[in-house]
């Protein structure tokens, strides 16, 4: 079973969240990850209600999605069918209540959120399936819709540092 080499690939993200989404909005310094995007920084107005999401409950729900991805990656290595069948069921209900919770108030951070959320729960069924079934390509489906997931959600996590840094 090949889903050692994919699912490591959570471990940069959830090194960055758990480090940096402790429940408040000051992100400590050693995760700044300067923008090297010619975009615009967001208006004051934005940045505050993207300060305000996060600290109304926001950081929570990156806390938790990254605790089911870090629980996803613990059963996968070694692989433990039968506890990556549960951790990929608890990902999957994760990222559905997240996904029902209020939107984050910039647009362009509020669509990168959607795609982490939409690839990981996609990650997450394919989990469930190739877990139950032992299905090879299951696992596959997993690895490339987390890989995906991630680099959005990556996204996200450091979009937010800069907004809780400014």
């Amino acid at each position: 079973m090949r889903t050692k080499p994919a699912v490591a690939t959570t471990a940069v993200v959830l090194t960055f969240l758990l480090v940096g989404c402790g429940g408040t909005s000051a992100v400590p310094e050693q995760l700044a990850t300067p923008s090297t995007s010619a975009a615009a920084s967001p208006t004051v107005d934005t940045a505050t209600k993207v300060r305000a999401w996060a600290d109304a409950g926001g950081f929570d729900s990156l806390d938790t999605l990254v605790k089911s991805l870090g629980q996803v990656e613990k059963d996968s290595d070694p692989v433990d069918l039968a506890a990556l069948q549960t951790s990929c069921a608890q990902l999957t209900a994760d990222v559905e209540a997240i996904a029902e919770e209020d939107p984050m108030p910039d647009d362009k951070l509020a669509a990168r959120w959607k795609l982490a959320l939409d690839h990981l729960g996609k990650s997450a069924s394919a989990c469930t399936v190739g877990a139950a079934s032992g299905d090879q390509a299951s696992f596959d489906l997993m690895a490339a819709e987390m890989s995906i997931g991630n680099e959005h959600l990556d996204a996200v996590a450091k979009q937010i540092t800069e907004i809780a840094e400014s």
